[in-house]
């Protein structure tokens, strides 16, 4: 019986995986939908790799061992749903995926689904939760990046804007026994070029506009935006206008 190179070598499909998605190199977000070669050989790869040796290492997930009594570690509503992770340079996709935003782990379910595990973080470019895209932080050199970890990129263009929602545990022993509860903050950050800028504010807003400071004043006025509102509306607003002021002016 005559067995063809891919039933020999699933590794081979993987560096043709890797060879071809090297020469396309798309962005963070069109590797959603990655060039024809690369998405074809990615899913001989997927079909012949099982269970999937390349997904599942990482350490078993640890519930947490005292009661939370409000809130919730996770992203969104607390259940897994549905996603993709781009993990150890290879794009994995239909996955069920937490998020637990406390200890910063993408927790998904082994591979026989007897219990939960939680992935090495600096093999994580980036992953997906319905509509939500995350991506791994890590400009270690750049003074002006916040702390490395996932952000939410909420647009991304010429300029791009980043969403950070930090949850700690606070601990409550008045009851006799240990019980916790969720304290919840969300920082934004809008990049331009090389430099973030930390946007969690009017003056911080203004500062990051810099010579459009007068024009975007205008265009929040124009259109009722109020900071206090819907933080994260304004903000998109404002980047997408601002996305196109910078559009027009490379175009002139």
């Amino acid at each position: 019986m005559r067995l063809s190179v891919v039933q020999l070598c699933p590794g081979y499909l993987l560096l043709c995986c890797l060879c071809t998605h090297i020469q396309a190199q798309p962005d963070s977000r069109d590797s959603l939908h990655p060039p024809g070669a690369y998405y074809n050989a990615l899913q001989l790869y997927h079909q012949y790799v099982t269970p999937e040796t390349g997904l599942y290492r990482g350490s078993e997930y640890v519930q947490y061992g005292y009661t939370l009594k409000e809130g919730h570690p996770f992203f969104d509503d607390g259940h897994q749903q549905q996603g993709t992770i781009f993990y150890n340079g290879i794009l994995f996709e239909n996955l069920m995926i937490l998020y637990d935003q406390v200890r910063e782990q993408v927790v998904i379910n082994d591979a026989y689904e007897n219990y939960k595990l939680f992935l090495i973080n600096a093999q994580i470019d980036y992953f997906t939760i319905q509509h939500h895209f995350f991506t791994n932080l890590r400009d270690n050199l750049n003074p002006s990046a916040p702390s490395p970890g996932f952000y939410e990129q909420l647009f991304t263009d010429r300029i791009t804007l980043l969403k950070k929602e930090h949850k700690t545990v606070q601990t409550d022993l008045s009851s006799g026994k240990v019980e916790g509860y969720i304290v919840y903050s969300v920082s934004y950050y809008l990049k331009k070029g090389a430099i973030y800028y930390p946007v969690n504010n009017k003056r911080s807003l203004w500062q990051a506009m810099g010579d459009k400071r007068s024009e975007a004043k205008k265009f929040i006025r124009k259109n009722r935006l109020n900071i206090h509102d819907d933080k994260e509306k304004m903000l998109l607003q404002v980047a997408a206008w601002y996305n196109g002021e910078l559009s027009g002016s490379a175009n002139k």
